[in-house]
Order: structure tokens, then C-alpha cells, then sequence
């Protein structure tokens, strides 16, 4: 049975409180100050209630992708509120991610970036990359500038509540036919399909309806952080 809205809501305020609980007092790097110009930008949008110290997912795999291209990478925890507030701040993500990227294409325009995303972070980044008529939050964004959306290498998502079945840049083992509790427009993302790994745990209720909430924590223990590392590093070499 579909989750309502609110139900969606409680969950995943659950299941993000237990990460937090889990994970509480790991400590990460301040993520890297965005004028710095480095050959790769990794630029990760945290789950709901990680730290903006580091996403508790995402700076492992954004450590993998360093130590794999040495001296060559720059992390950056994009600024929002990864709050629970779901009218508001997946908006307030995609308006940082479009304005971060695209300034970030003028000042350092030889720069590529790898984005990564988890949860709410997921549909932040994957919100970002269509136009504004195709978002499900931050339609008076504006849209990442040609010259941005050329240096993006890949685009690693996790548990994306915007998760389409059936898609061929779909990773992880979902359930065939089942799609996340607000997918977006099949084919939405076809100008990056080839940049893109969506990895997705079978019965995570965000980006499989109807699943539930433990296996919306697979991805810290499932392979995935060194997959998803390892295909950025493959489009950045390639």
C-alpha cells in the first residue's frame, strides 16, 4: 500500500534519526571551500539530518574517489538544511546546487564535478539537473548553465525518492516494475543517463513505495559506497 504523505514524512524522519543515532560522533574535514579550483569537484547533497560537517554516506565515497585520484579533488557538503521539512528544503538545495555549479563553471572552467546524492540529497541533485517545469522543488531556481552541465562527470544518487523503474542507469537490486514514492518523469534524465548510477536497495520505501524503512540504511553496508566510487572514477578517467 502506498505511504501517505505524512506517513512518508514520519518514516523517513525515523529512519534518518536512527542513521544519526547510529553514526552520531564520527567526525569528518570541513568540506572544501567552494573558490578553490581543483580538476574535480565532488559536490555531495546530504540526507535528511546528516551533518554539514560531511554526510555520514557520501564523504566515504568521496574519500575513495580522492585516494583514487590523489591531489586531484576537492569535496564540498553542499549548504542546505536537510531538514524534515519537505516543502522547503529540497527547494533550498536545488537553489544552492544550481547557484554552486554554475558558479563554479565561470571561476574554475576547466573543473568537472562528480555529484552525489542520498534520500533527499537524491532528489536535491536530481531536481537540479532538469528544468524548472520538470521539479518536484526549486522551480524559481533557474537551471545549471551549459557550460556546468558539460563538466558533469557522474552523478552517483542513493535511496532517491524521485527513482523511476525501469531506467538504464538504475543500480543496487530494486524490485522490477516498482518505482520511489514521487518519481520523477521517465526519461526526465536522458541528457546525463550515461553519467549516472541510481542505486536503489530493494524495500526502501523511499525509492521503492510500498517498502520499508531498514533497507533505506543498506547503502551504508551493501557494497554500494565502493560501486558508486569506483563508476565516478571510471567517467573521470574515461
Amino acid at each position: 500500500m502506498p505511504h501517505s504523505p505524512s506517513a512518508r514524512s514520519s518514516a523517513l524522519v525515523a529512519a534518518s534519526a536512527l542513521v544519526a543515532g547510529t553514526l552520531a560522533g564520527v567526525a569528518f574535514a570541513a568540506p572544501a571551500q567552494a573558490a578553490e579550483c581543483k580538476p574535480v569537484s565532488i559536490i555531495s547533497a546530504r540526507g535528511t539530518f546528516e551533518p554539514q560537517s560531511g554526510s555520514w554516506l557520501q564523504k566515504p565515497v568521496g574519500d575513495q574517489i580522492a585516494a583514487a585520484l590523489p591531489g586531484q579533488t576537492k569535496y564540498t557538503e553542499l549548504p542546505y538544511p536537510a531538514a524534515p521539512n519537505f516543502d522547503t528544503s529540497p527547494a533550498a538545495g536545488v537553489t544552492a546546487l544550481v547557484s554552486l555549479l554554475n558558479s563554479e563553471a565561470v571561476a574554475c572552467p576547466d573543473q568537472r564535478y562528480i555529484l552525489i546524492g542520498y534520500s533527499q540529497g537524491a532528489q536535491v541533485t536530481g531536481d537540479s539537473l532538469v528544468p524548472p517545469a520538470k521539479r518536484l522543488a526549486g522551480q524559481g531556481a533557474g537551471e545549471v548553465s551549459a557550460a556546468a552541465s558539460a563538466r558533469i562527470a557522474a552523478v552517483v544518487f542513493y535511496g532517491n525518492p524521485r527513482f523511476v523503474a525501469g531506467e538504464p542507469f538504475n543500480a543496487g537490486n530494486p524490485e522490477p516494475g516498482k518505482s520511489g514514492d514521487k518519481p520523477r518523469g521517465k526519461g526526465d534524465l536522458d541528457a546525463y543517463a550515461s553519467r549516472i548510477r541510481d542505486f536503489c536497495a530493494a524495500g526502501d520505501f523511499v525509492c521503492q513505495q510500498g517498502g520499508g524503512v531498514l533497507a533505506h540504511l543498506l547503502y551504508f553496508f551493501n557494497g554500494t559506497v565502493a560501486e558508486g566510487a569506483r563508476f565516478a572514477v571510471q567517467k573521470i578517467n574515461g
